[in-house]
């Protein structure tokens, strides 16, 4: 009676290694695909190429958007949730250039939807693909690191999203380890990014034309209201660290990474 239940247990210990390691494998070659994409996009997209081929085809676009506005929306919209999410960098040259052929107020529903359609939808990519395997590898200062981004995620999240020049692949990668909620990430993300993705935009918006830009004839945009712009998105980080409370004076340490799913 029993050799039946000793042979399901070494069934079931073979079992568990093999699906382990096909799980593993799922995660490595979905990683690895993952990561062609981002280097075909960033490849194909290298070298000005797309200011170029936006440059060059700028009346031709023109027209196609005062004919088709509601299908230049939504296409803008899927070409910017691509680049959002693979983090191809032409983020900045896509918004210049909605800007300046959608409009101010089209273009910033368009860039600001995108780009946090795209960071989420990254963000979960990494939490999926990465995070369990790298929290094996953290040692107690990493898990340390990780287990104040848990308790206080929403607020580091939004100060790293009014810092225009933090790396937007590096804050959906550590989110995605983190605990945060993905609700919690889309919203502040959005929030978070738009100081600065109007910025851009309004600039685009004020461009005589995309050609113009590339002759260096940019004296027309350095307007009052800009260069205003310009100096709050540079004081508003400031003044969200001095308003926001703190993170309790916890430290990270111990069994910090409690309740972390």
């Amino acid at each position: 009676m029993c050799e039946p239940e000793s042979d399901v247990y070494r069934e079931a210990e073979v079992t568990a290694p093999e699906s382990s390691r096909s799980g593993a494998m799922l995660r490595m070659g979905l990683l690895l695909g993952f990561g062609g994409l981002v280097a075909v996009g960033v490849w194909f997209t290298g070298g000005g190429r797309v200011a170029t081929w936006l440059i060059e085809r700028e009346e031709v676009l023109e027209r196609w958007v005062a004919q088709n506005a509601f299908a230049a929306g939504l296409t803008a919209l899927g070409v910017y949730v691509v680049v959002a999410g693979l983090s191809i960098p032409v983020a900045t040259v896509l918004s210049l250039a909605l800007g300046r052929l959608l409009g101010f107020w089209p273009a910033l529903l368009v860039v600001s939807f995108g780009s946090t359609i795209g960071a989420t939808l990254a963000m979960v990519a990494a939490r999926t693909l990465l995070r369990e395997s790298v929290l094996k590898r953290l040692g107690v200062k990493g898990q340390g690191v990780l287990a104040r981004f848990d308790r206080n995620g929403a607020f580091y999240l939004y100060t790293l999203r009014m810092m225009p020049q933090m790396p937007f692949v590096l804050v959906n990668l550590v989110m995605g380890l983190s605990a945060v909620r993905i609700w919690t990430f889309y919203w502040i993300s959005q929030v978070g990014m738009l100081p600065a993705t109007s910025l851009v935009v309004f600039t685009g918006s004020q461009l005589p034309s995309l050609a113009a830009v590339a002759r260096g004839e940019t004296g027309e945009i350095l307007t009052w209201p800009l260069m205003a712009s310009l100096v709050l998105l540079g004081v508003f980080p400031l003044a969200v660290r001095l308003c926001w409370p703190g993170d309790g004076g916890e430290e990270p340490g111990g069994n910090g990474r409690e309740g972390v799913s």
